[in-house]
């Protein structure tokens, strides 16, 4: 079986009509999830090119784009962890991908050791992989049904209404939420928030 949202050493084009509609108002659906072509490429964390290869049983892929050195992204990646256990086995497959070009490997790995983090994870050559999907901070996540719609764009959770500005615990765990609803009806929504961040660095 072939996803058509696996990726492809050396393919280009990525067709996702579903990302080019501008954020609409948390937790509104933006249309119905359009069935795409995605091609793309990741880098493992020893900056070799990764083709990520789809596997029976899987239904969604989550990717999160985290920064090593955001503060708001390291408060969010208990619950993602969380969230690869306990609906890993359910068919969702989750992969973290950094995009920052400032990191290193090294660094990387060592973050990921000491917030205990176990999914696997990659390198964004080029923030092509960003710049597709429109993510300009970290966290903010994305997730595609295995025929490539869109089911959910934007924040983890809502703890942070703006930089700096957070509460205690999150009152609403926007992305459990769109995964769970997939997961019982099959349906992906396309359902956009706004991620609260830090922005990501370009590249010159």
């Amino acid at each position: 079986m072939r996803f058509p949202w696996a990726l492809g050493l050396g393919l280009s084009g990525l067709l996702l009509a579903g990302c080019q509609h501008g954020p609409s108002a948390d937790g509104k659906a933006v249309g119905p999830g359009t069935p795409t072509t995605v091609d793309w490429e990741l880098a493992s964390l020893d900056g070799v090119a990764w083709t990520m290869a789809p596997r029976p049983g899987d239904r969604a892929v989550v990717f999160e784009f985290l920064g090593t050195e955001c503060p708001i992204a390291g408060r969010v990646q208990p619950e993602l962890e969380r969230l690869a256990q306990e609906l890993g086995p359910r068919g969702v497959r989750f992969v973290a991908v950094y995009p920052n070009p400032g990191e290193t490997a090294s660094g990387i790995r060592n973050h990921r050791a000491e917030a205990g983090q176990t999914v696997e994870a990659g390198l964004d050559p080029g923030q092509r992989l960003a710049d597709r999907f429109g993510v300009t901070v970290t966290p903010e996540v994305v997730v595609l049904a295995s025929d490539g719609r869109l089911i959910y764009q934007g924040r983890v959770n809502d703890q942070y209404g703006a930089v700096g500005k957070g509460r205690p615990a999150p009152t609403r765990h926007d992305l459990a939420e769109a995964l769970r609803e997939f997961i019982d009806t099959g349906e992906p929504k396309a359902v956009r928030t706004t991620p609260v961040g830090c922005r990501i660095q370009r590249l010159p």
